[in-house]
């Protein structure tokens, strides 16, 4: 037995080790929401850059930052110190992040063809500090045990952080920082509160991340008996694609791809739905921050009691077609006349709570396929020796965030494709726009949903080929009966 075979027992975990490791997602959730609902926003209403060219910007911040995530994962794999694998990356990774996060609303007073590249700029940054932090952050995860709900549980908690990070700098934008002023009558569009925003977001990220990497430290965070194995560099890619080939994961990855394109789409193109479409005041930014979060207060409660009940594939199935049928439910109702008008007080009740149905199945869902995620582990290592947590999550976090720059680039395609005009005022859009607009959103986000749907259904690990597995490994040697 080597150190790089050791697995965790399959255990319960304290509840601060689960509350620690979930406060570290508070940082990807402020950047998350940020890149998803703000960015695209900011630089193209505000700043006056074509929408389109900045979501290609975007998409090429996030292709440089393919050259980041597999060398993440695959260096801390091989990372060999009294740290451990992870912790070196997690603490090396929070000031950077935290200061390309302020950069990156605080764009200096240049030309158009200039602010491109200084956003192209801290956006690969930006993007390269959080694989530094989150990939090691993820791949703790398997490490604090091999309980099959267990890793449920702790991944629940990894995502009400992160959307609690994510929704409370959201709150803080339109309930404080983007508010009317007068310079800037319209508070979506004031250009000061996007300032003080990322200062906020910066001293949040830094301080959660810092607080996740203490709180693991103690129990994971060691030097292993055996160093790590270095192969030259034609040997160590052949290895990396043979370990990446692996039929569930495949499938993982296909639905994260499509689920994560529709997260950064949706996202990007919800303050054009709510500003334009809907016509919201600002009280009604406010109640849609409040709404996701209730959603994901319920997915939290919802699959606490399911995770012992469910097969992980039936469960997110489940969740995901609940989330579509909830989710489309009030273009259709508009497209068909029998939906409140923007003016009508029934409209922002109704709509919030269809949002918050359809917002909480799909976090439920997202829930247990991450948390699908972990399982693969064993998988893997049963069939090749080796636990290479780093390598998978860099492959997943990589995928989830290029989806995400895709899904801001289709927003940012289809804003320009329904002839949207720059700088625009709410109601002095064209209706013809606005309806061509939620269309195209409609159809993409359907299909996208479906094909997502499709995709996970097909996942092959269940909970007895799981407990099997670890009882293989128990069998050879390969548990551990707790942290060291």
């Amino acid at each position: 037995m080597t150190a790089r075979s050791f697995i965790p027992a399959a255990e319960r975990l304290p509840l601060r080790i689960k509350l620690g490791n979930g406060v570290g997602s508070i940082a990807y959730g402020v950047k998350d929401n940020g890149f998803a609902v703000l960015l695209l926003l900011f630089y193209s209403q505000v700043l006056g850059l074509e929408a389109r060219l900045v979501g290609l910007v975007l998409l090429v911040a996030l292709l440089l930052d393919a050259l980041i995530d597999p060398l993440v994962g695959y260096w801390s794999d091989k990372t060999h110190s009294k740290w451990g694998k992870r912790h070196p990356w997690m603490y090396g990774a929070i000031l950077p992040m935290a200061a390309a996060w302020v950069m990156l609303w605080h764009p200096p007073a240049i030309r158009s063809d200039w602010l491109y590249g200084y956003l192209l700029l801290f956006a690969f940054l930006m993007r390269a500090a959080v694989s530094c932090y989150e990939i090691p952050s993820l791949s703790v995860v398997p490490g604090l045990t091999s309980d099959y709900d267990e890793r449920t549980s702790v991944t629940r908690w990894r995502f009400i952080f992160a959307w609690a990070g994510g929704l409370a700098m959201l709150m803080l934008a339109f309930g404080v920082f983007l508010v009317p002023s007068p310079r800037y009558p319209v508070g979506q569009l004031n250009l000061d509160g996007y300032g003080y925003y990322g200062w906020t977001g910066g001293a949040l990220m830094a301080l959660a991340a810092l607080i996740a990497a203490l709180t693991t430290h103690k129990r994971i965070a060691r030097l292993e008996s055996v160093p790590p194995v270095h192969l030259p560099l034609g040997q160590t890619i052949r290895k990396i694609g043979r370990t990446l080939a692996n039929h569930a994961f495949l499938v993982l990855l296909a639905t994260t791809l499509l689920n994560y394109v529709n997260v950064g789409m949706t996202f990007s193109a919800t303050t054009y739905i709510m500003t334009y479409y809907w016509e919201m005041p600002q009280a009604g930014f406010l109640a849609y921050s409040v709404s996701l979060f209730v959603g994901v207060i319920g997915a939290f409660l919802l699959i606490g009691f399911l995770q012992s009940r469910i097969e992980k594939r039936v469960g997110a199935v489940a969740c995901m077609l609940v989330s579509l049928a909830f989710g489309l439910t009030p273009y259709l109702l508009r497209f068909a006349g029998w939906f409140p008008e923007n003016n009508q007080p029934l409209l922002i009740p109704l709509l919030f709570t269809l949002i918050t149905i359809s917002n909480g199945m799909a976090v439920a869902g997202g829930m247990l396929t991450q948390s699908m995620g972990a399982d693969i582990i064993e998988a893997s290592q049963e069939r090749t020796g080796e636990r290479t947590e780093g390598l998978f999550f860099s492959a997943y976090f990589f995928t989830q965030k290029c989806a995400t720059g895709v899904g801001i680039f289709l927003a940012g395609t289809i804003i320009s494709a329904s002839g949207f005009p720059a700088k625009a005022r709410p109601g002095d859009v064209p209706l013809a726009v606005l309806d061509q607009f939620a269309f195209y959103f409609v159809i993409a986000v359907a299909a996208i949903s479906l094909l997502a749907i499709a995709a996970i259904s097909r996942f092959p690990i269940t909970r007895a080929d799981h407990e099997r597995r670890i009882a293989n490994l128990a069998a050879s040697g390969q548990t551990g009966s707790g942290p060291p």
